[in-house]
Formats: structure tokens, sequence, C-alpha cells
């Protein structure tokens, strides 16, 4: 059926499906950063004459939904700026005690509420620090709840047009193709029902599925957070001590100087002066290193061996107490994670100057649920990555006050001005009612709500322009020529032929088909990249079975928020990948069921349309 199709297919309709398969392969593969393989895309259709028209092959920099998608994440930011999602999360945290099943549906409708407004991946990053302090108050395992938080987020998303990028890219083809308008709620009659079933099966399974996971509060009962976190990251909890003499090397030189971390893979954790002044001190960068002094380090022992041995210093004898005699005098553990739209994605702690810029020793970096202990100075960092740190509460504060990481110790100390809140809601809603009225498009719109937002300080100028996902955009603008050259060239009348041969027994068999190529081209790429690529087919099944344009943009639409098998197809599950101890089994035992029961509830709604 889609072989007799594709016979007829040109040549350069067979260069854009193999542009395909290939950006799907390395997609996949994740060798090269997302942004750039979409970004060539454009250059290989140009240069293969797939595309003649330089207009054709940069199309997409010039979309609307581009547009308003840029302004949905300055939206995002002003409602975290703003204080609404702070407080959000304070009410979720007075809330969070209960029967694991009642944690995991709170949690679950907090995240959708507010997915339904802001980016997914934004509801994850803000939720988190709340999530895990209710799991430490109810005494449950942070796996418990977070893989559901991810789902969720993924699932309310789904529910309004600027909820995810799908959804507007989706109503932006439709206009765009004279196939009507979908308005900011057309999402919600398929998207909710769904959302709300699967959300109730999270609260049923997810106490089932995830009960016991590495990490699990058994091991780690009456732990204070200090030596939860020592625990954790496999920290032994004691501390090597290090004393500077009269002939040592590091005398007199600042502990930047020192380069430890970069030498020799050890952190310092403390010093205990021996001069005037505080005797116990953070490692500040700038801190010179005086005779009597002791370095408390943290780090492999052959590495520090080898450190005393070459910068002629004396190894003293330590103990399990030191680590909390080092605590017990104002320096403080704490945990922090990469952010998702950080620019320290891909950069080394080296490069970042992180010691030096915070103030903060990195102790362990945590990835995948696994610690890493060792040359820290030089690993890359990916988003979900979490830092142990060390150091003085003021500079923890710096941290926190940071957009490129998340704090994700003492939620409850973030600074928000939480009396621009009602400032946040105002300018929300001059981006959702103009078009719910038919005033104004929403790209229009939305810019006017972000402008707002920044004019008032709900989103700090300086910041507006980092808060955009800039990789999310450089992907769609990127991937939306594709879409142009399987339209242009019969690949996408072939799928669409093929799909509406399903429609003879009836609506529900094409929708279905719509939904599972979504769905699948989703776990395969992104889910923006899925949007763009068959919203022609989608358009081109309805021309050819008689169904209503509308109802398969829907179809696609909410295929693309199918992201549940795998742990790399969202953004989402990239946050609670490492911090849950999360196997790609535990995606595929949650993520089938919610997949399956929202696929039969999107598509049994959408053919009764």
């Amino acid at each position: 059926m889609l072989a007799a199709s594709l016979g007829r297919v040109d040549l350069h309709g067979w260069i854009a499906l193999g542009t395909l398969a290939a950006a799907a392969a390395l997609f996949l593969s994740r060798r090269l950063p997302l942004a750039l393989v979409a970004l060539a895309i454009p250059v290989v259709l140009f240069a293969t004459g797939t595309l003649r028209d330089p207009a054709d092959a940069l199309a997409g920099f010039r979309s609307p939904a581009l547009v308003a998608l840029g302004a949905v994440f300055v939206l995002g930011a002003g409602l975290q700026g703003s204080g609404v999602t702070t407080l959000v999360a304070r009410a979720l945290g007075r809330r969070g005690r209960g029967a694991p099943g009642r944690l995991v549906l709170l949690v679950c409708l907090a995240a959708a509420a507010l997915s339904a407004v802001m980016p997914n991946a934004a509801v994850v990053a803000v939720l988190l620090p709340a999530v895990l302090a209710v799991a430490r108050r109810a005494g449950v395992a942070p796996a418990l709840l977070l893989l559901p938080l991810s789902f969720a987020a993924i699932l309310g998303g789904a529910t309004t047009l600027i909820g995810t990028a799908p959804n507007l890219l989706l109503a932006e083809s439709l206009r765009e193709a004279g196939g009507g308008e979908l308005g900011m709620f057309a999402f919600l009659p398929a998207a909710l029902p769904a959302a709300l079933l699967g959300i109730g099966f999270l609260a049923l399974a997810a106490p089932r599925v995830l009960a016991r996971r590495e990490g699990d509060p058994e091991s780690e009962a009456g732990a204070t957070d200090p030596q939860r976190l020592v625990q954790q990251y496999g920290l032994s909890g004691k501390l090597t001590r290090l004393r500077i003499g009269r002939n040592s090397r590091l005398l007199g030189k600042s502990l930047v100087e020192a380069g430890l971390g970069r030498r020799y893979g050890v952190s310092v954790m403390a010093v205990e002066h021996a001069g005037g002044g505080p005797r116990w001190r953070a490692p500040e960068p700038d801190y010179r290193l005086q005779w009597g002094d002791d370095l408390y380090l943290e780090g492999d022992e052959e590495a520090v061996w080898r450190l005393a041995e070459e910068q002629e210093a004396r190894i003293g004898l330590t103990t399990a107490g030191h680590a909390d005699r080092v605590l017990d005098h104002g320096i403080v553990l704490a945990e922090a994670m990469v952010a998702p739209r950080s620019p320290a994605v891909g950069r080394t702690l080296d490069e970042l100057e992180f010691r030096r810029r915070f103030g903060l020793s990195v102790l362990a970096l945590g990835r995948g649920g696994r610690p890493l202990q060792e040359h820290l100075g030089s690993v890359p960092l990916a988003v979900g990555d979490t830092l142990l740190v060390a150091g003085q509460r003021r500079a923890l504060d710096e941290l926190r006050r940071d957009a490129d990481f998340i704090l994700l110790t003492d939620p409850a100390a973030e600074a928000h001005d939480l009396g621009k809140a009602p400032l946040g809601l105002l300018f929300l809603l001059v981006a959702v009612l103009p078009p719910v009225f038919g005033w104004a498009p929403f790209a229009i719109s939305a810019l006017a709500g972000a402008i707002g937002m920044a004019a008032t300080g709900c989103v700090p100028l300086a910041d507006s322009g980092r808060l955009v996902e800039w990789r999310v955009l450089a992907l769609i603008a990127g991937t939306m020529p594709l879409g142009l050259a399987l339209e242009r060239h019969g690949v996408a009348a072939a799928a669409a032929a093929a799909v509406a041969r399903l429609a003879a027994a009836g609506p529900g068999p094409a929708l279905a088909g719509l939904y599972l190529l979504a769905a699948l081209l989703t776990s395969v790429t992104s889910n923006a990249a899925a949007a763009v690529v068959l919203a022609p087919v989608a358009l081109g099944a309805a021309g050819a079975s008689g169904l209503d344009p509308g109802t398969a943009a829907l179809a696609v639409a909410l295929g693309c928020s199918c992201a549940f098998l795998v742990p790399f197809s969202n953004q989402c599950h990239l946050l609670v990948l490492g911090r849950g101890g999360y196997r790609p089994r535990d995606f595929l035992v949650l993520g089938l069921p919610v997949s399956l029961l929202a696929g039969a509830v999107v598509v049994g709604v959408l053919a009764h349309f």
C-alpha cells in the first residue's frame, strides 16, 4: 500500500526521505547536538536542489510559530520569576503528606496544571526541589514521584495551544493551509481526559512499580541532608587532611593557582586556618594557603598521596567525625542540577571557572544515577547532571540566584518577588485571551505578554534572551524546510494516501495511524521535528479521506506528546533520570500503559468529533 504510493515519488523526494532518515539516526545517537543536525538540513536540501529557492530552504526562520514559541519561553520564565510557580510549589509542599498514591496524584496534578501554560521542562525544573522535599518529609524514595512528575508535565502540556511546541506548530500549519484555526483550548476535549486517565494510572501503578529503587529511604532513614548526600554520591564520609608545612610548594598560593582539582582530581571541602581571624574557612578561590593550614580533601586516595608527595605536604589522620566537624563550622553541603536552558551544557567546570565564579567546591557529579568523583573539572556537563557542592551559605545564595543551575537543597529559600505574581498572571491573560476571542493571532498576543513580563521586571531584561530555548527554536527552524520538501516532492502525499486508505474502515483507524506515526517519529527524533514533518501528511490524509483537517492535525499534535517509552525522548525525562536512579525498563513499564491509554482516549474522542 505505502510501497505503491512511494513508487510515484521523484528523485528529490527520495533525497528528502534520506535526509529525514539520516537526521533521525543522528538524533537517536545523540553524537551531535540536535540543533546542529537540524540546521544542517536546509543546507543539504538546497545543495542537492531539493529546495532550489533559498527562501524555501530558510522558511523555518520566518514562521510565526517560531515567534510564538520564543514568547512562550519568556512567559514561562515570567511566571517563575514573578513567584506564581513558587506559590504552587509551596502549596504542594504543605499538602505533600499521606499515602504514596495520594502523593503521586498531588504531584501529577500540580505539574499538569502548570504545564498547560508554560514549557514542560521548565515546570519539572521549578517543581523538582519541592517534590524532593515532599519525598523527604513523607519518607518515600524520590524515584516514586519524579518519573510521574515528568510524565504529568508532558500530559498537561498537550491540553492547550501554548503547552507544548507541537500544538503551536500544527495550529500554524493548519492556518497556513487554509484549514481553519485551532484555538487555545481546541486540544482540551481529547487531551484532558487522556491526561486525567494517565495521571490516575500513575497514582495507582507508580507506588507498585517504583516502590523500591536505589536511594530508597530504607538506607537513609533518619539521615540528615548532608548524611543523605554523602551516601547518595558514594562518598566515604571521611576526609583526607593535608597539612601545609614550611617547605610546602603550596605555601603562599591561592586555591585557584594551586589547581588541585585540575591537576589531581581532588576537591577542597574546607580549610582549617592556623593563624589569626576565622579558624574555619570555605574554599574560596582567592584564599592563599599559609603555614599550618589544614586542607580537608575529598578524592581518590592515590591522587591525594601523589599530591602530598609532589607538593611536599603532610597527610594527617582523619576519622569519620571530621566530616561532621567541618559541617559544624559553617561549611554546608548542597546539591545543584544543570538547568535545561543553561549555557553550561556541553562545557566543563574548568571552562566555567565554577570555583572562582561561586566560591564553591564540587565534590562529586551525578549522571544517570551514577556518581563521578574524579577529574570533575574536565567532564562536559549535560542537562540533568547534579553537582554535590560544599561552601558557605552566602556562596550557595549566589548559586541559587544563577539561572544556569537549580539548587535542589532548601527549595523554600528560593528568592522570588511574590509581589509581582498578579502582574505575571495579568500578562499571561494578555497572551491567552486575544486569540480565544479572535482579537489577535497568538504570535502577536504572546509577544505582547512576553514584552509586558520583561518591562515590569517579572523577567529581568538582561535575562530575557537567555531564557529562550534557542536549541529548540533552531531544531524547529531547521526541520521546517524538510516538511516542505517532503510535501513538494510527493513523500507526504504517499504517506497521506496510505493513511487515507485506513479511513475506509472509519475515521478511527486513520486517526490511529496518524497518532502512531507521530508517537514513533517523536521517539526517534523530537516532538517538534515530528510535528513539522508530519503536518503535511495529516493535512494530505484529511483531504484524501474526507477527515476534518483540524481533527487530523489534532491527532498528530497529540501523538507528538506521546513521549513516554524512552528516557531521551523528552527533556523532562533527562531532568529526573539521574536523580531518580531510573533504568530504561522503568520508562517502558510505566510509559507503555500510559501511551496506550492516552492513545485510545485521544483517538476515541477525535473519531466522534
